[in-house]
């Protein structure tokens, strides 16, 4: 008589995906994300930074090849270098987010 087989265990590893939050250069909470918005042009997106604590905004036009650990990096260099006032408006030619247009004609009038 032989032995029941027995069944095989499958371990599916998990696949670790990078943060979505990282620590603000400014006030130190892990409160910074970055999102990406496409542009026209096909080799190169918007990357948008903002922290929920401080309040940190920070546009950069980057190459699409960059991922968000490449854009943390470029804009904690640009604070130690104290270069941020150079990344906190809009780059010329892109639009305003949905939000934050709609608020600023409103208290004009």
């Amino acid at each position: 008589m032989a032995r029941r087989r027995r069944k095989r265990i499958k371990h599916v590893k998990k696949v670790l995906k990078p943060s979505r939050y990282f620590q603000c250069p400014r006030c130190g909470a892990m409160t910074l994300t970055i999102d990406f918005r496409k542009l026209d042009s096909a080799d190169e997106k918007l990357a948008e930074a903002k922290c929920g604590t401080c309040g940190l905004h920070c546009y950069l036009k980057v190459p699409a090849v960059l991922d968000r650990v490449d854009v943390y990096n470029k804009i904690v260099d640009l604070v130690y270098e104290d270069r941020l006032s150079e990344c906190e408006a809009l780059p010329e030619g892109v639009a305003a987010p949905a939000g934050e247009g709609a608020e600023g004609e409103s208290e004009e009038e």
